[in-house]
């Protein structure tokens, strides 16, 4: 269920509810009206949702993947093969934690090159306008937390040249598109959100007649369970990128698990 309006959504949800399933799976915070309103609707019924923190129901387990750690992990990625020393951090205007990802990212970037530059930018329905600053201002690396298609693909291939290239960062499988043959001549590494744990700690917790609930969010009252670099659930894989930035990532996230890194939070 991944595709319509919010009404779709709930009119898919109400369907498997009826059909006594024990446990109902959305994708995405797409999914965070029609479950909010599905979930007061059926307060007996249990629900789940995957890669979002946005649903303050008991009865609704939020699946999320936290960015503070990777987000550091792909500051440093980037700024260890940026050959101008300046990056760039791409976010969606719709997105509250665009602030504490382009924090950690920029945190990251100064641990491995103190002196690189770090520009941000924030998106809405398209990429042009700011990967074009970005390309202006010379920045050779992108990190983007921007999700909604794949624009941002066409506006890299399009700002490169002979003499300029710019390289990107990206999240699995959020942005769909990177699987792209133009994806992968830019893409240097990318931040790995697990669905696939997720999706079985459900399957396990259903089929014992359990629920996750633990506290996701207390300020907001959301239950369910994060996913970090820390447990498993988030990874920084490469693709393209130089060794020695893998090999100082590696570093980084050594101790970030050590806690001798401490990300903003």
């Amino acid at each position: 269920m991944t595709s319509g309006t919010s009404f779709d959504r709930e009119n898919r949800i109400e369907f498997l509810v009826k059909a006594k399933y024990d446990l109902v799976i959305g994708v995405g915070p797409t999914f965070n009206e029609a479950m909010t309103f599905m979930s007061e609707k059926y307060p007996e019924s249990q629900f789940a949702i995957v890669a979002s923190a946005g649903v303050e129901s008991i009865n609704v387990s939020c699946m999320n993947f936290r960015g503070e750690q990777s987000a550091f992990l792909a500051g440093v990625m980037a700024s260890l093969n940026s050959k101008s020393k300046k990056i760039g951090y791409l976010g969606d205007t719709a997105n509250s934690s665009n602030e504490l990802a382009l924090l950690n990212f920029a945190a990251g970037a100064k641990y491995a090159v103190p002196k690189v530059k770090v520009l941000a930018r924030n998106s809405g329905n398209t990429s042009d306008t700011e990967v074009n600053y970005f390309s202006s201002q010379n920045a050779d690396v992108i990190f983007s937390t921007w999700s909604r298609n794949g624009t941002i693909i066409n506006a890299i291939t399009n700002a490169n040249s002979a003499k300029k290239s710019m390289k990107l960062i990206g999240i699995k499988p959020e942005q769909f598109y990177l699987s792209s043959k133009a994806a992968n001549k830019v893409l240097i590494g990318y931040v790995n959100q697990r669905l696939d744990l997720a999706v079985l700690d459900l399957f396990a917790a259903a089929l014992s007649g359990e629920s996750i609930t633990e506290i996701v969010d207390s300020k907001n009252g959301v239950f369910g369970k994060n996913y970090t670099v820390a447990n498993g659930g988030v990874e920084l894989r490469a693709t393209s990128a130089n060794q020695a930035s893998i090999s100082a990532v590696a570093r980084a996230k050594a101790a970030i698990l050590a806690k001798k890194i401490a990300v903003v939070k």
